[in-house]
Formats: C-alpha cells, sequence, structure tokens
C-alpha cells in the first residue's frame, strides 16, 4: 500500500520591520560603518501569502548599501562625523581579524592536508618496501631450489632411484663446485644493488 503524498502550505506570513543604524554585527565587506537592523521590531504585521507572492523580490545585491548612502544614513540618525569615522576604524579592524581568521583557518587545512600526503606517501614507501623484500625471498627461494626434471648421471646412487618414486634430484659431489649456484648469488647480488 502506498502512502499519499502529503503537501504543507502557508495562507499567511509575518512581517517584522525594525529600525535602521549602527549595529556592530553586519560587518560590510566593501568599508564604511556598519549598519544593519537595531533594537526590538516596530512593527509586526500578519499578511495572505497571495499579497506576498505578488511582489518582485529583490536580489541580495540590491539590498546592499553603498559605504557613502550607510554615512548618509547614519548622519540622518543623528550620528557624528567623529562617532562614524570611529564605527568605521572598528568595521575596518574586524574585518582585518575576520581575513586573518580565515587565512589562518586556511593554513591549518592545507596542513593537515600536508601531514595526510605524508603519511600516505610513508605507507606506500612501507609497502612498496615490502613488496620488495616479499620479491627477492621469493626469488631467493626459487634459485636456491633445484630446477625439477633434471636427468640424473649415471654415477648417482641408482639405490635410491629403485627405492623412490618420485623425481629426485641430482646432487653433485662434494669436491666439485656448483657453478649455477654461484650464477645464482651474483645475480641475486646485482639485483640488490639495482633496488638500493
Amino acid at each position: 500500500m502506498v502512502a499519499a503524498a502529503k503537501r504543507v502550505t502557508w495562507s499567511t506570513t509575518t512581517v517584522h520591520e525594525f529600525h535602521l543604524g549602527h549595529n556592530a554585527c553586519s560587518v560590510p565587506s566593501t568599508g564604511g560603518p556598519s549598519v544593519g537592523l537595531v533594537g526590538a521590531a516596530v512593527t509586526s504585521r500578519t499578511a495572505p501569502v497571495d499579497d506576498r507572492l505578488t511582489a518582485i523580490p529583490r536580489s541580495h545585491r540590491d539590498q546592499l548599501l553603498p559605504p557613502m548612502r550607510r554615512i548618509e544614513l547614519l548622519r540622518d540618525a543623528g550620528y557624528a562625523v567623529d562617532e562614524i569615522a570611529v564605527f568605521c576604524m572598528a568595521t575596518n579592524q574586524c574585518r582585518t581579524e575576520r581575513h586573518e581568521t580565515e587565512q589562518e583557518y586556511v593554513a591549518l587545512i592545507r596542513q593537515r592536508q600536508y601531514e595526510t600526503y605524508l603519511v600516505k606517501q610513508q605507507i606506500i614507501a612501507m609497502e612498496m618496501e615490502r613488496q620488495r623484500q616479499l620479491y627477492l625471498h621469493r626469488h631467493y627461494q626459487m634459485n636456491m631450489l633445484p630446477p625439477h626434471k633434471v636427468l640424473r648421471s649415471r654415477a648417482a646412487s641408482s639405490d635410491y632411484v629403485r627405492q623412490s618414486s618420485f623425481p629426485s634430484y641430482a646432487v653433485p659431489p662434494s669436491g666439485v663446485v656448483d657453478v649455477q649456484v654461484l650464477d645464482n648469488k651474483r645475480r641475486r647480488l646485482s639485483v640488490d644493488a639495482l633496488l638500493n
């Protein structure tokens, strides 16, 4: 059973109106004094949503006041020029501190990313070293094992051949130097020299 779709609609909207004045929390990005909503709401009214939908919305850029317009607004509100200058200096200081905080945060994020990169590189290097050691170990084991299906010489022990049904390996006499083992050792040393 499929549940019916639910919808929520509003029939009215409430509009609160405030005075405009100096507000230290509304720091502009273009310089000048900070102007924003001051105090409690002056009036509050409720209107139908249909009336609100007929209004033309304004963009955020249209609602921003240029610095000179904000200065004029504060002059009309009764603030002196010296007070407006103090507001401008405090706003500039706050904007500078925010910029420094942002730069510190960006530097911290980059430092953490760099540390994560170094840890990843270290893990990759350790894994490559482990793979290299594993390869050398296997290579050494393969070179130390005699080749399969080697034809025995007639001088080998015939009694052992008769008793065993499994393939065996030719064992050189103790006085004879195995040339293949020496070649394998030379190859292994040359591989170690290249990898290191």
